[in-house]
C-alpha cells in the first residue's frame, strides 16, 4: 500500500511549500491529501458474485475438482449467481437437478457476504445433523481454502460465540440451524437468508409431542426476521422438485420468472428447453432389449431432427440462454435447470439410470426429480375411469390373447360373495383382464366353498397346446380370516394361499416372507402348515395406477413395430362399473398432529372390490418372480404353451414359475391334491 509519504513528497516535486501559507499552497496541500485518501483509503472495488468467485474462490481439497473456482465450468450458474449479487433482486429461487449447481451456489453466496458485504447471514438446513455436516464439511473447509475469506474468520476463538453451528466474523456472523427448530429461525434480524434443500422441512416447524402448538412454516418464519433490512434482504432457496402441488422449491418457482435453461442446437441454431422426451434409446432389434450405450439426445426441431453427439450436447451447454416465462417478474428471478445441461453428467450415464428404474414409481420419481428437475406425479395419484374404458380392447373375455404366459387369479373376499379377477402376464410386465365378477354367496358355509373351489380355484383356461388353471390364486383374509384360512388348507394346494393387505407403513414390499399360521398342541408354528402371504397394498396400488396412466401406442405406430410400454394394462369391454371400482382409491397428503406429513389411501367411491382383486393377482404374479423372469424363462413358456411339436401336459409346469420334467411335477402336483371329505363331496351339493 502507498504511504501519505508518498503523496507529500509528491508535493514537494511539484515544488509546493508546505510552509507556504498563500492560497495557491493550501489548494495544492488540500488536493495532495484529498488524492493520498482516495488512493489509499478507498474499499475494494464492488464486485458481483461471477467476478469475486472467478477472482477469490478457491474449491477445498474434498472437491471433485480442487483449485481455483471458474464459473464457465458450469455455464448454467453465472446467472443464478448474478442474480444473487443483484441489488435490484430479492429473491432467487434455483429448481435444480442434484450435483450441478446447488451446493456450490450456497456456499458462493455465504464467503461473498462476509467478504464484499459483512452482513448477518443463516443457513437453513432440513435437520440439526444435516446443518452440522454442512458446517464442518462444507463450510469451513471452503472458507480455510479462500484467503479472503479466511482471514475475516482469522480472530474466532471457540467459546467467543463461535461453536459449530454459529460463526462470528467483523460485520456479522453466520447462524446455521435446522428447519425443526423454530427458535433458531427467530434468533435475530438477518440479512442474507438461505434456504437449501427445503422440500425436506416439516410443515408445522415445533409441534409438540402431542402435535400442539408449533409454529408454522419454517420458510415464513425465517424470512420474517429479515423484514428489517428492507429490500437490502435476500432470500436464496434451492432444492430438486418433490411432489407435484405438494413440493416447496416448485411453489417457490412458479412465484418466480420461471426461467429454463434452452440449449442451442448445433446443427440448425436454435434454442430448445429439453426434456427427457427428447432423449432416444435405441433397441436391439434381435433382443428388443434398450441400448443405453447408444442413447443421445435428438434435436426437437422437426426441420432438423439432428441427433446430438456428447460434444455437441457440451456445446450446446456453453452456448445455451436462459429464458424466462414471467419477465416482468424482476424481483423475483426463478431458475430451473435439468441434468441435460450438466457438463459433468453424460447423456448415457442419464439413460442407464432411466433403464434400471424400470417400472418402478419410486425409482422412476427419483430420476425425475433428481435428474430432470420435474415434480413427480404421483402415481397413486387417481387415473380417468373413463379415459380407461374408452381404451378397451376388443378381446374375448375369458380367453387368453396372444401374449399372456401367465394367469393369476385375485379374490376379494366380502360378507355376502366374493368378487374375483383373473390376469394374464407376459413379457415387459404388460397384463390382460382375462376375466372378473362376482359369486354371491356365505364364505362361512361349506356349501360355498365347494362353489369357489368348483368355479374359480378349478377354472381351466385354453392355451392353443394346453389347458391351464390359474397358477396363483391369491384369496384375501382380513375380513373372514378363519374360514378363509380353512378354505386354502382344506383345497391344499399351493396354487391357492390366502393374502392379507397391510398398509404402507408397515410394509413397502410387494410381497413379504409368508408366515406360518398353524401351531401345534404346544404353541409352536407349524412350518409345513398353512402360510399367509403379506401383501404391501399401497406399493401395489401405486404401481398400477403408473401402469393406468400409460398411454398405448398408435395403431400406426404398432404397425411400424413400436411396442407397448412396460407394465400397460389391457381390459376387454367390460362394463363401466368395473373401471370406476378400479380407479375407486385416491392417494391423499394427510398432515398429523405434529405437523408432518403423510399419505394414504382413501376411497372416493364406496366400492373398490375390483382394485383389490388387481393387487392381489399382482401379488400372485410376483410370488410367481414375473419382476425376475428372464428372456429365456419366458421362451420357455412360450414353447410349452404355444408349439403343439413341443406338446407338454399341464403337470409340466411349475407353479413357482418354470417348467420342469413332467414325472417329477406330476408327482408333485398329485401329493397337493388330497382334500377333506366335504371337499371331495363338494359336486353334490
Amino acid at each position: 500500500m502507498t504511504h501519505l509519504s508518498d503523496n507529500k513528497m509528491s508535493i514537494r516535486q511539484n515544488n509546493v511549500n508546505v510552509h507556504d501559507l498563500t492560497s495557491g499552497a493550501k489548494a495544492a496541500i488540500r488536493d495532495g491529501i484529498s488524492r493520498a485518501f482516495r488512493e489509499n483509503l478507498k474499499p475494494p472495488p464492488k464486485l458481483d458474485l461471477v467476478e469475486w468467485a472467478d477472482k477469490y474462490r478457491k474449491l477445498p481439497d474434498n472437491s471433485a475438482e480442487g483449485g481455483q473456482w471458474h464459473t464457465s465450468r458450469v455455464p448454467s450458474a453465472r446467472k443464478p449467481m448474478l442474480s444473487i449479487s443483484d441489488p435490484k433482486v430479492q429473491e432467487i429461487t434455483v429448481m435444480s437437478c442434484i450435483q450441478l449447481m446447488k451446493t456450490e451456489l450456497m456456499l458462493n453466496t455465504a464467503l461473498y457476504f462476509i467478504h464484499q458485504e459483512p452482513s448477518p447471514l443463516m443457513y437453513v438446513a432440513p435437520k440439526k445433523e444435516i446443518a452440522e455436516a454442512w458446517s464442518k464439511e462444507r463450510f469451513m473447509k471452503s472458507v480455510k481454502a479462500t484467503p479472503v475469506v479466511a482471514k475475516a474468520f482469522s480472530g474466532n476463538r471457540r467459546g467467543e460465540g463461535n461453536t459449530i453451528l454459529q460463526k462470528q466474523y467483523a460485520g456479522g456472523q453466520i447462524s446455521i440451524v435446522s428447519a425443526r427448530n423454530p427458535d433458531d429461525l427467530a434468533m435475530r434480524a438477518v440479512r442474507i437468508m438461505m434456504f437449501d434443500e427445503c422440500d425436506k422441512y416439516p410443515v408445522n416447524t415445533g409441534a409438540g409431542s402431542e402435535g400442539s402448538g408449533g409454529e408454522g412454516d419454517p420458510i415464513a418464519i425465517a424470512w420474517g426476521r429479515a423484514t428489517t433490512y428492507g429490500k437490502r434482504a435476500k432470500k436464496i432457496t434451492a432444492c430438486s422438485p418433490t411432489v407435484q402441488g405438494k413440493s416447496r422449491i416448485e411453489a417457490e418457482y412458479l412465484k418466480g420468472s420461471q426461467e429454463v435453461y434452452k440449449q442451442r442446437c448445433k446443427h440448425c441454431g436454435e434454442l430448445h428447453e429439453l426434456s427427457w422426451s427428447d432423449v432416444d434409446i435405441p433397441v436391439d432389434k434381435e433382443t428388443g432389449e434398450l441400448l443405453h450405450s447408444e442413447a443421445c439426445i435428438v434435436c426437437p426441431s422437426e426441420e432438423c431432427g439432428a441427433r446430438w453427439s456428447e460434444g455437441d450436447r457440451r456445446w450446446s451447454i456453453d452456448n445455451g440462454e436462459w429464458y424466462a416465462k414471467k419477465p416482468l417478474v424482476t424481483w423475483h428471478h426463478s431458475y430451473k435447470v435439468t441434468s441435460l445441461a450438466s457438463p459433468f453428467t453424460p447423456v448415457v450415464v442419464l439413460a442407464k439410470e432411466f433403464m434400471d428404474a424400470g417400472s418402478s414409481p419410486q425409482l422412476l420419481k427419483a430420476f425425475y426429480n433428481t435428474r430432470m428437475a420435474e415434480t413427480w406425479k404421483e402415481v397413486g395419484e387417481q387415473p380417468d375411469w373413463l379415459e380407461m374404458y374408452n381404451r378397451r380392447e376388443n378381446y374375448e373375455v375369458g380367453t387368453l390373447p396372444e401374449g399372456v404366459l401367465m394367469v393369476t387369479c385375485g379374490i376379494d373376499v366380502q360378507g355376502d360373495g366374493v368378487f374375483y379377477e383373473y390376469v394374464g402376464y407376459g413379457r415387459n410386465r404388460e397384463s390382460w383382464s382375462i376375466d372378473r365378477g362376482f359369486l354371491a354367496g356365505d364364505i362361512r358355509t361349506d356349501t360355498f366353498k365347494a362353489e369357489i373351489c368348483n368355479t374359480l380355484f378349478d377354472r381351466e383356461f385354453h392355451y392353443p397346446n394346453m389347458p391351464l388353471k390359474a397358477e396363483r390364486v391369491c384369496v384375501d383374509s382380513g375380513a373372514y380370516t378363519q374360514h378363509v384360512y380353512n378354505l386354502v388348507r382344506d383345497y391344499n394346494n399351493t396354487r391357492v394361499v390366502a393374502v392379507k393387505g397391510m398398509p404402507s407403513e408397515t410394509q413397502t414390499s410387494i410381497i413379504s416372507t409368508p408366515t406360518p399360521v398353524d401351531v401345534f398342541s404346544d404353541g409352536t408354528r407349524h412350518s409345513r402348515g398353512l402360510k399367509l402371504w403379506k401383501v404391501g397394498s399401497s406399493t401395489l396400488k401405486q404401481m398400477h395406477y403408473g401402469f393406468f396412466n400409460h398411454v398405448p401406442p398408435t395403431d400406426e405406430q404398432l404397425s411400424k413395430g413400436a411396442k407397448y410400454i412396460a407394465g400397460y394394462c389391457h381390459f376387454p369391454e367390460y362394463e363401466e362399473e368395473f373401471f370406476k371400482q378400479i380407479t375407486a382409491e385416491q392417494y391423499v397428503e394427510i398432515e398429523d398432529k405434529k405437523g408432518f406429513v403423510s399419505y394414504q389411501w382413501e376411497k372416493t367411491r364406496k366400492d373398490n372390490h375390483y382394485l383389490d382383486c388387481r393387487s392381489y393377482a399382482r401379488a400372485g404374479a410376483s410370488m410367481l418372480q414375473v419382476d425376475r423372469m428372464t428372456e429365456e424363462s419366458w421362451d420357455v413358456r412360450e414353447r410349452a404353451y404355444y408349439h403343439p411339436e413341443e406338446r407338454v401336459t399341464e403337470s409340466a409346469v411349475d407353479y413357482s414359475g418354470d417348467i420342469t420334467d413332467n414325472n417329477e411335477s406330476e408327482s408333485r402336483v398329485n401329493n397337493r391334491t388330497s382334500k377333506s371329505n366335504w371337499l371331495r363331496n363338494r359336486k353334490k351339493h
